[in-house]
């Protein structure tokens, strides 16, 4: 039986992009697996592994049983992009009304963390510690990726705003396979791209509106390739380039995110013409797929591809 939601239902669907949320989702990674997240997050979570505070981890963990993340931390996702200082002044700002009368009512279980507790006793100043340890934390863990991670995320958005334009809101719960269950009987819905994911879709509820998370397509741009073991040749560890050769190896890991031919080749350094022969072997191969968006031709990865890239970097 279908359990997403049917087209009747949903008045109002749309697409945005939050710094916060994206926050919550790498934070969320740590407290699942610690310091060994698996590809491709992997590198990643070996480096910025420490900007983990005790904070988050009982915030993530309050979050971690429904999925459910409290609104007063996520609460103002709009359709338009903003800042994440901007975000961090929002939820500074938020009423020591809203953070009590939210806990007693959906997290009553958590009283027992101290952290939480102090976050009851004392919403305002709790929510500027939380504040500047989201503020170092996105610092650490995330803004050295920043360029790559906004032009991803923004990809993904332009992706998908095919579907929600052509097949509606349903049609676009339905690809992103957001069950029915974490949009709450909403009408009201905002899907929110994560790179930082780890399968679960994130869930909120604020002034009527369901923010939901899925898993953006371009979470390879996380991983970092192991150097090479000698000039010019592969790492032992980096099966992707002994198999591939390591030009058409850097080609594949691109491949996350939709792009273009003249964009991968000024983003690898490489002749368009090189960069066009490694992309038609790898569509004949069947791991690649192209598409028209508009004058643009671009490729990525198809499931075969990704499925092939996991199981030759996930160790």
């Amino acid at each position: 039986m279908d359990q997403r939601l049917p087209d009747r239902q949903l008045s109002d669907v749309r697409l945005a992009l939050c710094e916060l949320w994206q926050a919550f989702g790498a934070a969320a990674l740590f407290v699942r697996y610690g310091s060994d997240v698996p590809w491709p997050h992997a590198s990643w979570g070996r480096e910025a592994h420490g900007a983990l505070t005790p904070r988050l981890r009982s915030v993530v963990a309050l979050a971690r049983p429904r999925g459910r993340i409290p609104s007063f931390l996520t609460g103002g996702v709009t359709s338009r992009k903003a800042g994440v200082a901007d975000e961090l002044d929002g939820l500074v700002r938020v009423s020591a009304g809203l953070v009590r009368d939210e806990l007693a009512r959906e997290y009553p279980q958590a009283f027992t963390d101290p952290l939480i507790a102090a976050l009851i006793r004392d919403p305002e100043a709790q929510l500027r510690y939380l504040a500047v340890e989201l503020s170092n934390f996105w610092r650490t863990a995330i803004e050295p990726r920043g360029v790559g991670l906004a032009r991803s995320l923004e990809e993904e958005i332009l992706f998908r705003s095919r579907t929600l334009a052509m097949g509606g809101g349903a049609a676009l719960l339905r690809e992103l396979g957001i069950p029915a269950e974490r949009t709450d009987g909403a009408d009201r819905v905002t899907a929110v791209p994560l790179l930082f994911a780890d399968g679960t879709h994130w869930w909120s509820v604020a002034d009527g509106r369901t923010v939901v998370s899925f898993a953006a397509r371009g979470a390879g741009l996380l991983h970092t390739a192991p150097e090479p073991d000698g000039p010019g040749r592969p790492s032992r560890e980096d099966r992707l380039a002994i198999l591939l050769g390591r030009g058409r190896a850097s080609v594949v890991r691109e491949l996350a995110v939709p792009i273009t031919t003249s964009a991968l080749a000024d983003q690898l350094g490489l002749a368009a013409s090189t960069v066009s022969q490694h992309l038609s072997a790898l569509v004949s191969a069947g791991v690649v797929q192209r598409h028209r968006a508009g004058t643009r031709v671009l490729y990525e990865l198809n499931r075969s591809g990704v499925t092939l890239t996991q199981c030759l970097m996930n160790r």
